[in-house]
């Protein structure tokens, strides 16, 4: 909700995030997303919390316009000032996630068919080789929606899915939102000499299947998309 008013210095705007009894959380905890925007705040990463209240999970935080055209490079920058975030929030569980989305999904009425099982031995290796490389603080969701311009400089919000965790993981996530970016570009100004290219495309693939049963458990459907077994044997293709 847009919150709009006047002060000495003149007219201010502010987003107002509360949580209604009705709603389901699909990202990690509020507690967490409130560390870690103010953390990403003092660096100008986020926008500033001016109100929080923890008990009912609502927040007033300032309004940032949206960026108009944003550069791979700006993108990159951003992302590369997040990892450097010191990396104190809890790991990022990926297992535990696509449990979470599975279970929502099936409450909403998909059926297994439809979805991708958490017990799918392909989705274990997958998150293990991930969890070879060391972790740093990642956003997890830089899509457009979720990236904001204050002055000249990108910010990033929505930070309910921030951890610590794979580095490839939040890069493959970036490049799923930001088709029409150049994927090599902005792993390797990203990675640099981190840059794994099997990690890369197994974080792919894997995001693609945490993806898949994500959708279905916000109750949106694909068109012309392909197959949970399709996802899960490129998945495999890729170990």
């Amino acid at each position: 909700m847009l919150v709009t008013a006047e002060s000495d210095t003149g007219h201010n705007s502010f987003v107002l995030r509360y949580r209604t009894h009705q709603s389901t959380s699909l990202g990690l905890s509020f507690k967490q997303e409130v560390a870690c925007m103010e953390l990403a705040d003092a660096l100008g990463l986020a926008p500033e919390i001016v109100w929080l209240d923890e008990e009912s999970q609502s927040m007033v935080i300032e309004f940032l316009q949206e960026p108009g055209s944003v550069s791979w490079e700006e993108l990159a920058d951003l992302t590369k000032s997040i990892h450097r975030l010191p990396p104190e929030m809890p790991t990022l569980n990926l297992q535990h996630q696509i449990e979470h989305y599975w279970q929502i999904a099936h409450e909403r009425g998909s059926g297994a068919s439809n979805l991708i099982s958490p017990s799918e031995p392909t989705l274990g290796a997958a998150i293990q080789a991930l969890e070879s490389e060391l972790p740093t603080t990642c956003h997890n969701d830089l899509t457009p929606p979720n990236i904001r311009r204050r002055n000249r400089d990108i910010v990033a919000i929505d930070w309910e899915y921030a951890a610590t965790g794979s580095p490839h993981f939040e890069v493959a996530t970036l490049c799923a939102g930001w088709p029409t970016m150049n994927p090599q570009s902005l792993a390797s100004a990203i990675l640099g000499d981190r840059l794994s290219k099997p990690l890369l495309g197994i974080a792919t693939h894997l995001y693609a299947a945490l993806n898949w049963n994500w959708h279905l458990a916000a109750g949106e459907t694909f068109e012309g998309e392909p197959s949970p077994k399709n996802l899960i044997q490129r998945l495999a293709a890729s170990l």
